[in-house]
């Protein structure tokens, strides 16, 4: 429309910056979820036991629902969900449950008719994710676990998949811009019958009519700010990636701005449960 009235300086810069902005957010979104999910991901070699009673050392990638493993006595990160056949195992799930308290894991019982629950059988079961401390067994026997679940089918799947592809939320600071648009939209409709009543009876052609009142639209509702709202995202999502924030939802960065308090409901989550050395201090001075 507005080439055919002649603003083809303006017309080509919200053409060209409107394209611009929306590739580059795309692009910003793609390379966030990338280093997100490179973050996550983990992978070892772990030993499974074989149906002719050998063991085989393979990568955790090549691990599927069914597998035996053989939980090293020094313990390991668990890269799947598995539940203990025989042995016991001390585990650290401060990274799914944030309690920093070990627990202990007993192997489940053998019954015929015994269907696997993750909730009735959880104090069997080694969540990926979690740190195993210590494995104990008696008998010369080896600690033996059964994979049940692997990648995102896991607890700890399900958490990074909640985080990369978290569901839509409608904000209020969206729910009133809507508004906003909609009482714009009201009011150039007054403003556009006018022009076109006037103009009508001036006996102005129909097309000039057209494009005068389509651009009295225009006017009231500026075309340019939702590109200058995704270029004050794109710019905020470049700040928050140097300071190794990465975001993955563009929605929500004008909402976490007008943040200024945090609470949480515990804090074993927020920190370390070791004790580590940075420096020794020597004092000089003799006493």
């Amino acid at each position: 429309m507005w080439f055919s009235d002649d603003y083809v300086y303006y017309a080509s810069v919200i053409v060209v910056t409107s394209v611009i902005s929306l590739i580059s957010e795309v692009y910003q979104m793609h390379v966030n979820q990338k280093t997100l999910s490179k973050t996550i991901q983990s992978s070892d070699v772990v030993e499974v036991l074989r149906d002719n009673g050998h063991s085989e050392c393979i990568p955790s990638e090549q691990l599927v629902p069914g597998d035996v493993l053989l939980v090293p006595a020094q313990g390991c990160m668990m890269q799947c969900d598995a539940v203990l056949l025989q042995g016991n195992a001390i585990v650290n799930e401060s990274m799914l449950t944030g309690e920093s308290v070990p627990v202990t894991k007993t192997p489940i019982m053998a019954r015929s008719n015994t269907y696997y629950s993750d909730k009735e059988h959880g104090k069997h079961t080694l969540y990926c994710g979690t740190q195993v401390i210590q494995t104990r067994f008696y008998g010369g026997e080896r600690v033996l676990a059964v994979v049940v679940r692997t990648g995102f089918s896991t607890n700890k799947g399900a958490l990074v998949r909640s985080i990369m592809y978290p569901p839509p939320v409608d904000f209020k600071f969206q729910q009133d811009s809507y508004k906003f648009v909609m009482v714009l939209a009201f009011i150039a409709s007054f403003g556009c019958i006018y022009t076109v009543v006037t103009k009508y009876m001036r006996g102005i052609a129909v097309p000039k009519i057209i494009v005068d009142s389509l651009d009295l639209i225009t006017i009231v509702i500026p075309p340019a700010l939702p590109m200058a709202m995704t270029v004050g995202i794109l710019y905020a999502l470049r700040r928050l990636k140097s300071a190794r924030i990465y975001c993955i939802s563009p929605r929500t960065v004008n909402i976490s701005g007008v943040l200024n308090c945090f609470c949480f409901d515990k804090v074993n989550c927020l920190l370390s449960s070791g004790l580590y050395a940075f420096f020794v201090g020597e004092n000089i001075e003799a006493i």
